[in-house]
């Protein structure tokens, strides 16, 4: 079996709309959740959908599944106070096997290609985990404090992580388990992160400049700038194929 884990537990605390998490805001009135949830309706490789979302979201999600023909939706999951208890609450909810697939995506990027995502699966088929990246297009500096540069990386061979990640299941679990045990965790933000420390080989697909991630209210105006444009490489692309 192949899941689709969808986090949807965010606060949106960024997109200055305190009553309406990010995730749920409309786009052209439909929620942000369910133009990921339609993407993993539409992949022939997904199986089944789990959605990690607050308890008091769960009853309105059943709806738009219901609302929006979302049947692969089998499983909705508590999210957790950070990015890394939801991914793992989602993990525990699925009646997965070791070497099961599982698809790691946000409701906040809207705008995943279907051809990414079958490039995930191919790569699955070589490793056990897999992540999106484009190109870095500017050199990026790291500080330490916030205020002055320790190091600045030259763009050559860095890459911009986005969604989604792919894993077989056992190694993911696997590597959270690894995570919790260690009493001094840092908090981490990416799943690959918790499998590099395993020592498992990640790989990469290129995505594309699409794959926008909805933070800031302006990110919602380019999404929206975006949609037509996206919504027609995806039907050229889906004409091709059949």
């Amino acid at each position: 079996m192949n899941y689709a884990i969808i986090l949807a537990g965010g606060q949106g605390v960024r997109m200055e709309n305190s009553n309406v998490p990010k995730q749920f805001i409309e786009m052209f009135g439909t929620p942000m959740l369910v133009y990921s949830m339609k993407t993993a309706q539409a992949n022939a490789n997904i199986n089944a959908i789990c959605v990690v979302a607050p308890l008091s979201a769960h009853a309105q999600i059943k709806e738009w599944g219901e609302q929006y023909g979302i049947n692969k939706l089998q499983i909705l999951a508590e999210s957790g106070k950070e990015r890394q208890q939801s991914v793992y609450n989602g993990l525990m909810s699925l009646p997965a096997k070791r070497n099961d697939i599982v698809v790691i995506m946000t409701a906040v990027c809207p705008f995943v290609s279907q051809a990414t995502l079958d490039k995930h699966f191919d790569e699955l088929d070589k490793y056990d985990a897999c992540i999106t990246v484009i190109k870095a297009t500017d050199a990026i500096s790291f500080s330490n404090d916030g205020q002055r540069v320790n190091r600045t990386l030259q763009k050559k061979k860095l890459f911009v992580q986005q969604g989604p990640q792919t894993f077989r299941y056992g190694i993911l679990k696997s590597a959270h388990e690894f995570y919790l045990q260690d009493e001094q965790r840092l908090e981490v933000t990416e799943d690959s992160e918790l499998v590099l420390n395993l020592g498992t080989e990640v790989s990469m697909v290129l995505g594309d400049r699409f794959c926008i991630k909805v933070t800031y209210p302006e990110d919602l105006a380019i999404a929206e700038a975006l949609k037509s444009i996206f919504e027609a490489k995806e039907n050229t692309l889906k004409k091709t194929r059949e």
